[in-house]
């Protein structure tokens, strides 16, 4: 043991191995490269006095040399240790409840404070929004939250977003924020403001520190499309009826309406705004006169209220995961629709099916309730692919003759047990899935010999 703390560079190696040691076992492995660095460092420290002892042959040089190192060490590891304390005191206002943020980078605006030891005091507002010209990167991300004097000290009443970016999309600017959520409240104060904000730097009246580094802009072999998926959004900037795009993907954000700025795109084609809280459907959507597609799956939409005849234009409707057990008649009404997707609904029937839909060549209704297929059937003689499994279909009848253009059916994870010999005349389909838990040899026989130009496969619900 002494030789192992006969210096005292050995003695602070020694027990910053120890520290290491005790980080590994306290944290059960968690900081197992913070505990490999302090154990490095400690060796290091041994690997030093070595040397030394094998160069420094005068007494005095080297115990002068062993006090100098260790100071310089012990200096190190305080300061270390101060700066790895310092964070941010950031205080709300007393009983404040919302979306809050702290927006960074804008020019002209205030710096944040100076910190002083190692705290950072930042106050936000009574509106929630701290708008600063000073840079994310400039302040330590170490938190520590107040309401009014009173330190939070359960963290799950304060959600942080450190990582929020915005697109300016119209220019190259690029606003960075932390959001916070206090107590839950869903209003979006701070991210309306952050649009503003990239407004007023369009229009040239302020400016932002960041540029963005990859464009929101993309372009594929049919031209150039805007790609904003899971940016949490609750609005977008002006100026975007200056883009050239052909589609606009905005899922999975906080949009409660599809923003009035998109549809002034006179260029899209494809508009896709699933996965948000959208709770009317937009009415003005016929100023898209080249629109062909849009997709407003998993939204709040309940009911659509106006007239759709005038979409010419419009092939492509998915409406799916949306609850629905009826199909409103302005759906219908688009007048060369040919695919609809409803599936993850509640229809128990196929009665929503009229004339009006006898274009349709593409239909999802898996994921429902359907029961049985219905003979509404005979308005679907243009339908070439039919995605109807996982539902509670146990026949498949005569009238599914009526298909007779059909290519795809998938009816698998439905308890089919008998099958009407009228599917022989769908000659034109190549790809038939379906279970056969109730399907006996003879039957797969009939089905082989009625499709003989069809790919067949066959799966056991059980096994899903």
């Amino acid at each position: 043991m002494k030789r192992i703390l006969s210096t005292p560079l050995k003695i602070c190696g020694f027990l910053t191995i120890l520290l290491g040691i005790a980080v590994a076992i306290l944290t059960l492995g968690y900081l197992i490269i913070l505990a490999l660095y302090f154990i490095g460092i400690g060796l290091l420290l041994y690997l030093i006095d070595f040397v030394l002892k094998r160069n420094i042959s005068n007494k005095q040089i080297f115990k002068i040399s062993q006090t100098s190192l260790t100071i310089v060490y012990l200096l190190f590891s305080a300061w270390t240790y101060l700066k790895w304390q310092e964070h941010n005191e950031i205080t709300f206002p007393k009983e404040f409840s919302g979306e809050a943020g702290i927006i960074f980078g804008i020019e002209n605006y205030p710096q944040l404070p100076e910190t002083e030891f190692w705290t950072k005091k930042i106050t936000i507002p009574k509106n929630g929004i701290l708008i600063t010209s000073t840079k994310i990167e400039e302040i330590p991300n170490r938190l520590q939250f107040y309401i009014g004097n009173e330190k939070i000290r359960d963290f799950k009443q304060v959600d942080w977003n450190p990582n929020f970016e915005f697109d300016c999309i119209v220019s190259d600017a690029k606003i960075k924020a932390w959001l916070f959520t206090i107590n839950g409240s869903k209003q979006k104060g701070a991210r309306e403001k952050i649009t503003e904000l990239c407004n007023e730097i369009g229009g040239n009246k302020i400016s932002s520190s960041y540029k963005s580094d990859n464009s929101v802009i993309s372009t594929d072999k049919k031209g150039k499309y805007l790609w904003l998926q899971n940016k949490d959004l609750t609005s977008l900037p002006n100026g975007l009826e200056k883009l050239d795009i052909y589609k606009a993907i905005l899922t999975g954000n906080d949009l409660t309406e599809i923003p009035s700025q998109v549809l002034e795109i006179s260029s899209l084609q494809n508009l896709i705004v699933a996965g948000n809280p959208i709770k009317e459907f937009p009415c003005k959507l016929n100023k898209l006169e080249k629109l062909k597609s849009i997709s407003i799956a998993e939204t709040k939409i309940s009911e659509i209220n106006c007239d759709l005849s005038k979409l010419d234009s419009l092939e492509h409707f998915d409406i799916s995961k949306n609850n629905l057990n009826s199909l409103p008649d302005e759906i219908k009404n688009v007048p060369n629709l040919k695919w609809l997707s409803l599936n993850d609904n509640s229809f128990t029937n196929l009665s929503f099916i009229d004339k009006r839909l006898e274009n349709l060549e593409t239909l999802y209704l898996y994921t429902n309730k359907v029961s049985e297929l219905g003979t509404e059937t005979k308005y679907l003689t243009n339908l070439k692919e039919l995605l109807i499994f996982d539902n509670q279909i146990e026949s498949i009848p005569k009238n599914i003759g009526d298909l007779i253009n059909l290519q795809k059916l998938e009816i698998w994870n439905n308890p089919i047990k008998s099958i009407s010999p009228n599917i022989s005349k769908l000659t034109n389909l190549r790809t038939l899935r379906i279970d056969d838990d109730y399907l006996t040899e003879k039957d797969k026989e009939n089905l082989k010999s009625w499709l003989p130009n069809c790919g067949i496969k066959y799966q056991t619900r059980s096994e899903k």
